[in-house]
């Protein structure tokens, strides 16, 4: 007896069981594949409805249709699925993302690190005194004045050592690209 709304059978038995699965699966896979427009997921989900169904069957008391019963479930497992696997995207968008900038700290360390060895290679190649200035205005953070009263020279001269060791290294950065 496997009248559209109307089923009238003992889910409790495996018998009656047997007869409600084939009289709803149907019905119940299209809802859910309506939602999940996907074929095996669809066919998991009923089976797990099919499955809870059996296993709660001397627990649930329906005051529904158990078709009733059985379309809700099957909404409710399409709505738990969605939003399940938009979370689960979000977490693989997110660490796509972590994974992209960690990418990018690498690219600009290892740049970084390319970059300063060049400036480094350039400027060994200055003058002993250029050198020097450069060295304590750069990697020392000295200013000119701190420089010249260390190295006992005139601020001009610091300026001009300066100038002479950027000009250098821009020429020689420029060289290499």
């Amino acid at each position: 007896m496997c009248e559209r709304n109307n089923i009238m059978v003992d889910f409790r038995t495996a018998k009656g069981f047997e007869e409600l699965y084939n009289c709803t699966s149907d019905q119940l896979f299209t809802i859910i594949f309506r939602q999940v427009g996907d074929k095996s997921t669809t066919q998991e989900l009923v089976q797990n409805i099919y499955l809870k169904l059996w296993e709660r069957r001397f627990d649930i008391e329906l005051e529904i249709p158990i078709q009733h019963y059985l379309n809700r479930a099957a909404k409710l497992a399409a709505l738990d699925y969605l939003k399940t696997a938009q979370r689960r995207q979000q977490h693989l968008d997110e660490i796509s993302q972590e994974q992209n900038q960690a990418n990018n700290d690498t690219e600009r360390t290892v740049f970084f690190q390319e970059l300063k060895n060049r400036i480094s290679a350039i400027a060994d190649q200055l003058p002993p005194k250029c050198k020097a200035v450069f060295m304590m205005s750069r990697e020392q953070g000295l200013n000119i004045r701190e420089i010249s009263e260390e190295l006992a020279i005139a601020e001009k001269t610091v300026e001009a050592h300066l100038t002479k060791a950027l000009k250098t290294i821009k020429g020689g950065l420029d060289e290499k690209v």
